[in-house]
């Protein structure tokens, strides 16, 4: 008798060719540099029907869910985002077949073929199980917005940094964000069902659903984002919340009005003309900023009406950064409450607000 070979066919799968790029570009937002291979990588998978895309760099993860057809199976890409860059240039039908090795695909479409290197999928992390029940649900471009106003008041994460300085904080319905030097929050009607700390960093990623209404998930340190088909899970911080109300000033002693476009104007040109400095210290005098840096004096003025004399300085760049939301507003309220105590900046329907701390150096410094 002679042997028989066994032949065994290579497994496919067929998915909309702009879904599949979409749903890879997507995921790719997670990568990053990893002494891990495969967290550098996107997890493909087909399974009853459907094509599921992962990624993730253990602090966060992506997935995304399109229609398929044909055979289930799995693997790893490899270079990701070089496919990804070639899943642009496909249109129509996309063909994905793993060679019988399992340590390539080859992408069909028209007439064009890639041939890409895969790892097993047996080397990829299980995405966190979401026990939770539905928290909140919301728009998310909407969300989004509201958490692009305030996370300039955070620092970057170090060793040396208090996490919930890091973090934008979710209480009520406030969004806030402190730093230490300022603060920014507004006010919503979303009500938040608990308090919640997120790092700034896995917060972008809620621009993958774009206007879409997402469903929020607790559990523990997990919380999820869901539109159905895409869903991002990230930590939530393992840190006690900011008392807001604690930080605000409960009286001022003075308070005027300001078009917000002609003060950050004003601001950009000192930053502008003066040369570097560790210290760029700004007075409010009157109607002028004022500055003096390196023996050498700068300043400008600005259209307000003031009923008060106090002169408070504050670090220019925390100043800008505060008037910046505020751009497109017709005027803002200042509000002063001596020279050592937080200046507060609030929108007119007084919905978004920031904070700056006065810096404490000599006033005589400004005379």
């Amino acid at each position: 008798m002679s042997d028989l070979k066994l032949m065994v066919r290579p497994m496919r799968a067929i998915v909309d060719a702009k879904a599949f790029s979409d749903a890879l570009k997507s995921t790719t937002l997670v990568l990053k540099k990893s002494a891990i291979p495969s967290l550098e990588e996107v997890s493909v998978r087909f399974s009853n029907g459907r094509c599921i895309l992962a990624a993730t760099d253990l602090d966060t993860w992506i997935t995304t869910e399109i229609p398929a057809e044909g055979d289930d199976f799995s693997f790893i890409f490899s270079r990701t985002k070089k496919v990804e860059r070639a899943c642009r240039s496909f249109d129509g039908v996309l063909t994905l077949e793993l060679a019988e090795s399992g340590n390539l695909v080859r992408l069909f479409c028209g007439s064009r073929i890639g041939e890409f290197d895969t790892y097993t999928e047996d080397c990829y992390p299980d995405t966190p199980q979401m026990e939770g029940d539905v928290s909140f649900r919301t728009n998310a471009a909407s969300l989004l917005e509201r958490i692009n106003k305030v996370t300039y008041a955070t620092l970057k994460p170090g060793q040396n940094i208090r996490e919930n300085a890091a973090c934008v904080e979710f209480s009520g319905n406030q969004i806030y964000a402190l730093d230490g030097h300022r603060a920014a929050w507004n006010d919503g009607e979303l009500d938040f069902p608990q308090p919640f700390l997120v790092h700034t960093a896995p917060l972008r990623h809620l621009k993958v659903f774009r206007n879409h209404q997402v469903e929020f998930r607790f559990s523990k340190p997990w919380l999820s984002v869901t539109d159905g088909n895409t869903t991002v899970i990230f930590r939530t911080a393992d840190s006690e919340p900011f008392r807001l109300d604690a930080a605000i000033p409960p009286k001022y002693i003075e308070e005027f009005s300001i078009s917000p476009k002609e003060f950050f104007a004003e601001l950009r040109y000192l930053e502008d003309v003066i040369p570097v400095t560790r210290t760029p210290y700004v007075y409010l005098r009157g109607n002028e900023l004022f500055m003096r840096v390196n023996g050498k004096q700068y300043s400008t003025t600005i259209d307000i009406s003031r009923t008060g004399d106090t002169t408070v300085g504050l670090n220019l760049h925390y100043l800008s950064d505060a008037l910046r939301p505020f751009r497109k507003e017709k005027n803002v309220t200042v509000k002063i409450s001596g020279i050592y105590s937080p200046v507060v900046i609030e929108s007119e329907d007084r919905g978004n607000c920031a904070m700056v701390l006065p810096v404490r150096v000599a006033l005589d410094a400004a005379a």
